[in-house]
């Protein structure tokens, strides 16, 4: 392994150079295989030039939304600060939350390329196009922009926390691997079995490709090179040695199947029977496969065991990755528990605007709900939320809503008599409100992202969250569109049983009405 240029990154060149030589649906084909199934990135993500490829360890990036503006040094100097910081040999992958600018133009990109990093992909803008692109220097950008980060936006980390894109995990020291099919994050823990992989599977398409050229059937060469691992049928070529290899089953759950297929084939009077010969013990290719001792109801969990649960059991075993799904559900809550402060204060100085205030309770409460719905899965999961609630509020996963024109909230109000005129006006505030739906809907949709398919329970907690949220979105649209621009944008907003009666997320006991 080759140290990148700051000390603590490094560049591991043999899977890097593996990697190099293999297309990225290979990859994902073999990441499948693995139970890595959502790992590559939409056609919102194509190099403009299709010849270009782009390889290496990636060095996330994240920024926040900031519609009231911060100031042009502070942001200026954080963006030269995050570009001194990428190591060598590193793919930068910045997260922009949907500011709707640009973070690279030349003088990044020269920079980025004077550090040796290995290339750039954008979750939101670049410019300098013209430039750029003559600079030989890879880089993927969801859109072109003119407009720039400096003055709409702020900084979240740097080379420090995982970001998603299109939900997608991709946390420091993963691989990403663009053509011009498109990109696949590789993750760390899985990179060099995934590089060796690839080398092995362009070898075995290569065969294939040359044998049906020469005129073997494509079925034929199919069964003959497995390039995907498949098992063949029976009396097939390399059937004898394919089926040694996954004799008793493949996967999570291939030992159990087998035990329940037997089970069913006894229910139905057959005469196949659980082998005395123990599983490790040499038998005939022909043999039916023995399955192991362990049973279907039992598991990696040792019985008795209390530091463990067959609920995490089972997600780790359908891939998802429990300590990042449960770290983001507990900044999820923090965001849902801030929000419903923040709310309290903008609702407040929506002097006036009853209507107004009206539906900003609703959204208030039912942000409170939100916290108390999701709060036990965390714990179920084995996590907890922080003890001392300003180190839950510092991990909320979206920006403090705090009131406009405040200082970020330090301003003192109505003290010394001066509370005759309010801090903000209804614009502003139902602009905060508004980003704070938004990022709540970014939010929930990628933990259900993570969670579809492998995770049933976190599923259908976060899909309630997730419909009120984009309601919630919806309101705001419609006050703000007629307030700020006189438009119409209808959101269908209707009166809720009670003020913050959740329709989704309401957490009251069964039976309840």
């Amino acid at each position: 392994m080759s140290e990148a240029s700051n000390s603590e990154w490094f560049v591991d060149t043999d899977i890097v150079e593996k990697l190099s030589t293999a297309y990225t649906g290979a990859l994902t084909d073999i990441l499948d295989g693995l139970g890595y199934v959502k790992q590559s990135l939409s056609g919102n993500f194509l190099f403009p030039n299709p010849e270009t490829r782009m390889v290496g360890p990636v060095y996330p990036v994240e920024c926040t939304p900031n519609p009231l503006a911060v100031s042009h040094g502070k942001s200026a100097r954080g963006l030269f600060e995050m570009l001194s910081s990428v190591p060598a040999g590193h793919i930068t992958v910045v997260q922009m939350n949907g500011i709707d600018a640009s973070i690279f133009g030349d003088l990044s990109i020269t920079a980025l390329q004077a550090r040796g990093a290995a290339g750039a992909l954008i979750d939101g803008g670049a410019r300098d196009i013209h430039t750029v692109h003559g600079m030989g220097f890879p880089v993927i950008s969801r859109f072109v922009r003119p407009q720039g980060f400096i003055q709409r936006g702020d900084w979240v980390s740097w080379g420090k926390e995982p970001v998603h894109i299109e939900g997608v995990r991709i946390a420091p020291g993963d691989y990403l691997v663009a053509d011009a099919s498109g990109v696949v994050i590789v993750p760390q823990e899985v990179a060099a079995k995934v590089a060796d992989e690839a080398v092995a599977v362009a070898t075995k398409e290569g065969a294939l490709r040359d044998a049906v050229r020469s005129g073997m059937s494509p079925l034929e060469a199919f069964e003959r090179y497995l390039v995907n691992g498949e098992t063949p049928p029976a009396g097939t070529a390399g059937a004898t040695a394919s089926g040694a290899r996954n004799a008793g089953g493949s996967g999570c759950c291939g030992e159990r199947k087998a035990v329940q297929q037997l089970e069913r084939n006894r229910d139905r009077g057959t005469t196949t029977v659980i082998p005395a010969t123990p599983v490790s013990a040499p038998r005939s290719s022909a043999a039916s496969p023995a399955p192991s001792a362990t049973r279907p109801h039992q598991g990696r969990v040792a019985e008795g065991d209390l530091t463990r649960r067959a609920g995490v059991e089972q997600l780790e075993e359908r891939g998802v990755d429990v300590i990042a799904l449960r770290e983001k559900l507990i900044d999820a809550a923090a965001a849902e528990f801030t929000t419903y402060y923040y709310y309290t204060v903008l609702r407040h100085f929506l002097a006036g605007k009853e209507d107004y205030k009206a539906i900003a309770e609703d959204a208030r409460l039912e942000d409170r709900s939100h916290f108390e719905l999701i709060t036990p899965r965390i714990f179920e999961l084995g996590g907890t939320i922080p003890f001392d609630i300003r180190d839950f509020a510092d991990r909320a996963g979206c920006p403090d809503a705090y009131l406009p024109n405040t200082n970020n909230g330090r301003m003192t109000w109505g003290a010394d008599g001066g509370d005759a005129v309010s801090p903000a006006n209804s614009v502003e505030i139902l602009t905060v409100l508004l980003e704070a739906e938004r990022c709540a809907v970014r939010s929930w949709w990628e933990i259900c992202d993570m969670t579809f398919g492998k995770d049933p329970r976190t599923y259908e907690l976060a899909m309630r969250i997730l419909n009120e949220e984009i309601e919630h979105e919806a309101w705001f649209i419609e006050l703000l569109s007629m307030e700020r621009d006189g438009v119409a944008r209808p959101s269908g907003h209707f009166k809720r049983g009670e003020i913050g009666d959740a329709p989704w997320s309401r957490n009251k006991p069964f039976g309840h009405p």
